[in-house]
């Protein structure tokens, strides 16, 4: 009856594997197991049989029975409480099932080779009752021990979270992303998410920030970009006012959706760096997606257009002069500044032309923000390589470094639009 009743017992608890291959044992290793008395195994027995027959309230009226009895011997107790684990469990009553299981799992009559099943059984019941730091503790207890369950290995970094340690979840999820990495697999986006929550936790805004940016790299979705984008204009000494209009065309590139108004404020400032065919595109694009033309700004809209119609206009007629002009100048500047005009006109060669030939020239104001608006140029002419090179150079202080690696990252993007 011992023998029979202790493998009845299932290390997940729901099944009951067959006695038969019990009853073929030898005599002698049946006659050193240790052993129920009768007057203990007549109710478990009948237990056993309840539960197998779905009425768990029987099983433990009858396991109530064996409890009273007098002078349970450990190994008794043993029996008793898995079946009960069983039973109570049946029955709807998982935080009982749950306590039983786990005066179970110390116990020296455990065999060690079921302990690990029964804690990850023990695990999932606490996650049943959202009973997170019970659930990593014994996750804990069963991946020490050998356990290989995916599910659990999956849902450990999250229940430590859930259990307020944020410190734990970031050592656990730091190892995943870097096993993927390794494995140059892509860590999922629910990885990631956690990871970057986990880290915000800890008081490590740089850690959060870098585990958006890589979101933003591995998935792409704007929301992420939106938050990258958050946080580039606090960056210490970003000069967000000048170089407002090249964060707009970032933002566009990655498809981080502008605002009517955004769009307005991007034709602006393109029309006032003089380039108006970048202006009147940006203008066309807005009017074409009902986000200008409408509503209480109409008429501000229609001024505007009217205005960088009429310069992109003016300036292509006079592309000969001003060609001719620049490459009279001493130094390098209305080259450059030509050619990113000429870009945003769509004549990618001849634009590449000019502003190679000015950055040559020298001289230049700003030879960083020069090299940054070439690297755009060399994308806008679909050559990622030579605009992955050209940001590599980019070293300003004045915000232009951090937008070239943004673009970097951009552009090196498997999840690039």
């Amino acid at each position: 009856m011992a023998a029979t009743l202790g493998l009845a017992l299932t290390l997940g608890l729901l099944a009951a594997p067959s006695a038969m291959a019990q009853a073929a044992a030898p005599a002698a290793a049946a006659a050193s197991a240790p052993t129920l008395r009768p007057e203990v195994a007549k109710p478990l027995a009948a237990a056993q049989e309840a539960v197998k027959a779905g009425d768990n309230k029987a099983a433990l009226a009858r396991i109530a029975e064996a409890e009273a009895m007098p002078g349970l011997t450990p190994y008794e107790t043993y029996i008793l409480r898995r079946i009960k684990a069983i039973a109570l469990y049946g029955v709807g009553d998982i935080a009982n099932s749950l306590a039983v299981l786990e005066s179970v799992l110390p116990l020296s009559e455990l065999p060690a080779a079921e302990k690990t099943p029964l804690q990850a059984m023990a695990a999932n019941l606490a996650l049943r009752l959202n009973s997170y730091p019970k659930a990593a503790e014994l996750i804990r207890g069963y991946l020490a021990g050998g356990g290989s369950d995916s599910e659990l290995k999956r849902l450990y970094p999250q229940v430590l979270a859930r259990a307020g340690d944020h410190a734990g979840a970031v050592r656990e999820l730091n190892a995943v992303v870097a096993a993927d990495e390794a494995a140059q697999r892509t860590p999922s986006e629910s990885t990631l998410r956690q990871l970057a929550i986990s880290l915000n936790e800890t008081g490590d805004p740089a850690g959060y920030a870098a585990n958006i940016e890589r979101l933003a790299f591995t998935t792409g979705k704007s929301e992420y970009w939106a938050a990258v984008f958050g946080f580039l204009a606090k960056k210490p000494g970003f000069a967000s006012e000048r170089l407002q209009l090249d964060v707009y065309r970032l933002r566009r590139a990655v498809g981080s959706p502008l605002q009517g108004s955004e769009l307005a404020d991007m034709a602006f400032r393109a029309q006032q760096a003089g380039l108006p065919a970048e202006a009147q595109a940006l203008m066309d694009d807005g009017y074409a997606q009902n986000l200008l033309g409408t509503g209480k700004d109409a008429a501000e809209d229609k001024k505007l257009r009217d205005a960088v119609t009429k310069s992109a206009a003016q300036d292509k007629a006079a592309l000969a002069d001003s060609e001719a002009s620049a490459q009279k100048a001493k130094e390098g500047n209305a080259l450059v500044n030509l050619g990113f005009a000429v870009s945003g006109a769509g004549a990618h060669e001849r634009a590449l032309a000019l502003m190679t030939a000015g950055i040559a020239k020298g001289g230049l104001r700003r030879p960083d923000e020069a090299n940054l608006h070439l690297a755009v140029a060399q994308w806008r002419a679909g050559k990622t390589d030579d605009a992955l090179k050209t940001l590599a150079t980019v070293q300003g202080a004045d915000g232009t470094a951090e937008l070239a690696r943004l673009w970097s990252l951009y552009l090196r993007s498997p999840a690039k639009k």
